[in-house]
């Protein structure tokens, strides 16, 4: 070991010795919205980094960070990933990928209840409006770019049930997006309510990283109706499926490699 290297380790043995509570400070999840990002994002071509909380280790006096808008310590779990991946296509391709609702019908998880690969939603289409009522096609990249709420149904593979969510644009640039979806109606599981309207949330933070890379960073947080449903539903679920999404979102094969938690 050169003396350098000695003098570094021997510094941050010094400083944790006079401040033990350093050394227990747990990290929180954050967004790249003014903080470097938590967790950190891997090198291009590698896995992403995921992490889970739950809402006990995010403590009572958690406060979300202000650029999702989250109401103050409501989470039974947050699920943070950041990855970084090369597209060629420019912006529009991405913005129209992440349009495709009907593509969601596609998205493969690995289930850690089934141990295989399922489809992570049984049926999705774009609406008109927040009406189930009213399909539409998928929306283009000129409608995201437009900002706003667009509007669709996901029915996931588990409750089976039609449920209204939300797309709200707030960035759509050349090589900047943020993006956030939550669900507008109750989410079911034959006749109980897990989720109440907005209890379930993403957010997305797209960020282009030199000529064909880019970020990606995603956000979810799960505020369950009943303490109950936490001890049902395993949190390596929702790892899973955040890979899923991210692996859809940039172009990958979804049910590819090993599972991000088995």
């Amino acid at each position: 070991m050169n003396t350098s290297r000695r003098s570094v380790l021997g510094g941050l043995a010094i400083f944790l010795a006079r401040n033990p509570a350093a050394a227990d400070v747990p990290q929180l999840p954050q967004p790249p919205c003014g903080s470097p990002a938590i967790p950190d994002y891997p090198r291009t071509g590698d896995p992403p980094n995921v992490k889970l909380w739950t809402g006990s280790e995010l403590g009572p006096g958690w406060a979300p960070p202000a650029c999702t808008a989250w109401p103050a310590g409501a989470a039974t779990i947050v699920v943070g990933l950041a990855g970084r991946f090369n597209h060629a296509g420019g912006a529009d391709a991405l913005l129209a990928r992440i349009g495709a609702i009907s593509a969601l019908a596609q998205v493969r998880y690995w289930s850690v209840t089934d141990a295989k690969w399922n489809n992570m939603f049984v049926r999705a289409t774009a609406l008109e409006g927040p009406d189930p009522k009213k399909p539409r096609a998928d929306f283009s990249a000129a409608e995201l770019r437009n900002g706003g709420s667009l509007y669709f149904i996901a029915a996931d593979n588990r409750s089976g049930k039609d449920a209204v969510s939300r797309l709200h644009v707030t960035a759509a640039g050349d090589g900047h997006f943020i993006l956030d979806t939550e669900n507008v109606t109750p989410l079911r599981w034959g006749f109980l309510t897990y989720a109440a309207p907005g209890s379930f949330q993403t957010w997305y933070f797209l960020d282009r990283d030199g000529e064909t890379g880019w970020r990606f960073y995603s956000l979810t947080r799960v505020l369950y109706a009943s303490s109950l449903f936490a001890s049902v539903i395993p949190g390596k679920s929702y790892i899973n499926r955040a890979v899923a999404m991210y692996r859809h979102l940039i172009g990958a094969v979804t049910d590819q490699g090993p599972p991000a938690a088995p």
